[in-house]
C-alpha cells in the first residue's frame, strides 16, 4: 500500500467520521428541538429556553433558510409566534427594499412553526398555501417583528393570521395568510 493509498484512505475515514459527527448532533439538536416545541405547546418559553431554541435551529443546520435570513424568534407559546429579522443588504431587491420572498419566507416560517405547537409537537405540518399582501416597504436596519396567530385550528387543516410589522413605529409592512395541512403521521 502507498502512503497516498494510505493518505486518501485515512481522509475518506476522517470525512465518515465528520459525517457522522455531523449528523449525530444534527439528531441532538432536533430532540432538544422537539422538547422545547412540546413544552411551548403547554407554556410561552422562558428567555433563556428561546436563546437554547435559536441557537438550535441556528447552530446544528436545521434551521435551514432561517438561518440563512437571520431570523430570531422572540416568542414560541401555545397560541403565538412572535420573530424578528433585522433587514440586512442580503435581503433588498434592487431598489433598496426588503423583497417580498422575506415576507413570505417569514411568514411560512412563523406559521408552520406554531402550526407544530399546536399540534402539541407530535404531527408534521406542511404549508400549503401562502398568500402575503404587502403594504409598506422596510428597509436595510430596519427590523422586522412577524407575529402569527391561529384563525381556525382544525384537526387536519390550519390557519394563521401573520402580520409583519416594523419594531420601531409598530405599523403593518405586510399580512400573511397560512393555511397549513395537518399530516397524520405521529412523530
Amino acid at each position: 500500500m502507498t502512503d497516498e493509498t494510505i493518505a486518501n484512505n485515512g481522509s475518506s475515514q476522517d470525512s465518515n467520521f465528520s459525517a457522522s459527527a455531523a449528523e449525530q448532533a444534527k439528531r441532538k439538536a432536533l430532540r432538544k428541538y422537539m422538547t422545547l416545541a412540546t413544552k411551548a405547546s403547554q407554556e410561552v418559553l422562558s428567555d433563556e429556553e428561546l436563546t437554547v431554541f435559536n441557537s438550535t435551529l441556528g447552530d446544528n443546520g436545521i434551521g435551514g433558510l432561517d438561518t440563512l435570513l437571520g431570523t430570531k424568534f422572540v416568542h414560541v407559546g401555545p397560541e403565538r409566534i412572535q420573530m424578528e429579522l433585522e433587514v440586512g443588504p442580503d435581503h433588498l431587491q434592487p431598489w433598496g427594499l426588503a423583497n417580498g420572498g422575506v415576507y413570505c419566507s417569514l411568514g411560512e416560517t412563523a406559521g408552520s412553526i406554531a402550526g407544530f405547537v399546536a399540534c402539541g409537537a407530535k404531527k408534521p405540518v406542511v404549508g400549503v398555501n401562502n398568500n402575503t399582501d404587502f403594504y409598506r416597504s422596510a428597509r436595510a436596519g430596519e427590523v422586522i417583528v412577524t407575529t402569527a396567530e391561529p384563525e381556525y385550528l382544525g384537526r387536519t387543516m390550519q390557519l394563521w393570521r401573520i402580520e409583519h410589522t416594523r419594531k420601531a413605529d409598530e405599523k403593518l409592512l405586510a399580512r400573511t395568510n397560512l393555511r397549513i395541512a395537518v399530516l397524520d403521521k405521529p412523530l
